[in-house]
């Protein structure tokens, strides 16, 4: 990389800001919004930031055997409207990702697999967050049994053909941003090519489970 430009002057992004003070503004069952009063290392100033503190987070990509993409929908109440997503959710405390993984899918879509495979994490939003969201990926997924859902989750699981998912990524109905970090994850993973491949060929065959049908 070229840097273009530096303020202020000398300024190293990797200085820590000093913490004067911080205060815990709210608590609640996703998250602890917290008030930190920090000095910059450059200029010496104080600013307050509000950070938010929680869970990691799991996103799983699954497909099953017959090549379909596992989606569920739901309504979403930040943006008072439906969602079409990838199964995933909060780590429960002291468990690992990808065993929050497995229980999300195995919860929200009935499946389970088999061949997990880590595709990477991110940061969802490091301006405020302080958690990551870890992308797994579930391939040949079979039907275990009924759903498992808290009180509060109401949702459609759909079967989905990878060109029809692709059409709608292109076309802007799938918006959730953690989703498509996910599938630019998928797109960067060393087996991604000969999975296609696979998903391609199953297209072709018309071998397919229940699809998405809402055009």
């Amino acid at each position: 990389m070229r840097l273009l430009h530096c303020h202020p002057e000398g300024f190293d992004p990797a200085a820590a800001w000093t913490q004067e003070s911080e205060s815990v503004r709210q608590d609640s069952r996703l998250f602890r919004q917290i008030v930190a009063r920090r000095r910059s290392p450059h200029s010496g100033r104080q600013h307050d930031f509000y950070r938010l503190q929680g869970p990691d987070w799991v996103n799983v990509v699954a497909f099953t055997r017959e090549g379909d993409l596992l989606v569920v929908e739901q309504f979403r109440h930040g943006i008072d409207a439906p969602t079409l997503e990838i199964p995933g959710g909060g780590c429960d405390p002291g468990e690992a990702p990808e065993a929050s993984a497995r229980r999300e899918l195995r919860e929200e879509t009935g499946f389970s697999s088999d061949h997990w495979v880590a595709l990477g994490s991110c940061t969802p939003n490091p301006a405020t967050q302080n958690n990551r969201c870890h992308t797994f990926l579930a391939l040949d997924c079979r039907p275990e049994g009924a759903l498992e859902l808290d009180s509060a989750e109401e949702l459609q699981v759909w079967a989905c053909a990878w060109p029809e998912w692709q059409a709608r990524m292109r076309r802007g109905e799938i918006h959730h941003a953690l989703v498509l970090s996910a599938f630019q994850l998928l797109s960067l993973w060393e087996g991604w090519p000969a999975l296609l491949g696979r998903l391609e060929d199953s297209d072709k065959s018309g071998d397919r489970i229940n699809r998405i049908s809402k055009d």
